[in-house]
């Protein structure tokens, strides 16, 4: 028993790192010889009977009679891997009237029988040599998307993600109405710490600020970047009462972290926030990023380091002539200064 696990534990090293190949093929005399000829360099797959295209694997050698049989689940599992390539060669036979060619499209190569193994390892290697192309360019592509919506300072996202996101969210929010908090913060008096210690420790700082306020997010929500010390936190699928929650951790985190310690500076920050959900405040993207925009002025005007939010509707005492709900200011230490003082 000892000998079978140790033997199965240098087969799996062995395949370690290997490309898989799927054998699909119906005779299994001709399925044997083409796992001797393939098994010194390449993980060989078994499908399974009843769900023969669900094993992981690089590339399918499949004949005729499969791919006949398959020709649905081929298609499924090509599209499933796009952009990717998941390439099958067919294996099959000469005849006359027949063009093996016409498969091409479903499958990416042919071998005809009788089958040279200096042939097979060739297509073999050449198939798989275009799958890995084909995800180098996908990991290539997915590294150039994300570096277009990462902030280069903080890490995190940019504008160009928050305006994506939002304008994908409101798209579905005419179909199905979901509640989304926007969060607008900036630095209160954070020119100081620039003038005093340098514009690298400045955006060592906002770094740290970002990492410190990430620890306090939930999976789903997302932090941005919006220039200079302003950032933005979008809070999806949660009410006002639970985001005033999450942001005023926010806030106690700031204010209890030193940062720069590794600098020796041990810098004390506070923060302004302004809070405005969809769809109680505002009714799209440009009216809750206002919103919140102004609870963030309202919040720097009453003395800083604290939370501004609109207050509920039932909750206001309105006059009879139009006007616009007055923000909610919760109270918070008071320190000196305007909006903005970069």
């Amino acid at each position: 028993m000892l000998c079978e696990i140790d033997v199965r534990r240098r087969q799996s090293a062995r395949h370690l790192g290997m490309d898989r190949v799927l054998l699909q093929i119906t005779r299994k005399r001709e399925r044997r010889q083409l796992e001797d000829w393939l098994s010194s360099s390449y993980h060989i797959v078994l499908p399974n009977q009843e769900h023969p295209l669900d094993e992981q694997f690089d590339l399918s050698i499949i004949d005729g009679a499969s791919l006949k049989l398959l020709r649905a689940q081929v298609k499924a599992r090509r599209k499933g891997e796009e952009p990717v390539l998941l390439p099958f060669l067919m294996l099959t036979a000469r005849r006359r009237g027949s063009m093996p060619a016409r498969h091409l499209g479903l499958v990416d190569d042919v071998i005809l029988r009788p089958v040279s193994q200096e042939e097979l390892m060739a297509r073999v290697a050449n198939l798989l040599r275009m799958r890995r192309l084909s995800l180098d360019l996908k990991n290539e592509h997915d590294r150039v998307m994300k570096l277009a919506v990462t902030d280069d300072v903080s890490g995190f996202n940019n504008t160009r993600y928050l305006h994506r996101y939002l304008d994908r969210f409101f798209d579905g929010a005419m179909d199905k109405p979901v509640e989304l908090c926007l969060v607008f913060f900036d630095l209160d008096d954070f020119k100081s710490l620039v003038d005093a210690h340098g514009h690298l420790n400045g955006t060592k700082a906002l770094r740290e600020v970002a990492q410190i306020v990430h620890r306090v997010l939930d999976p789903d929500d997302r932090l941005v970047r919006y220039g200079g010390d302003e950032f933005i936190a979008i809070l999806p699928r949660q009410s006002k009462v639970e985001a005033r929650s999450k942001v005023e951790r926010m806030q106690q985190g700031i204010a209890e972290t030193s940062f720069l310690q590794k600098e020796d500076i041990n810098a004390h920050l506070t923060a302004s926030f302004g809070l405005a959900c969809f769809p109680g405040d505002a009714q799209d993207k440009h009216e809750l990023l206002a919103e919140a925009d102004r609870c963030l002025f309202q919040s720097k005007a009453e003395g800083k380091d604290r939370v501004t939010m609109m207050e509920e509707p039932e909750k206001i005492q309105a006059p009879r002539v139009k006007s616009r709900r007055s923000p909610k200011i919760q109270d918070g230490p008071v320190t000196a200064g305007s909006r903005r003082d970069a």
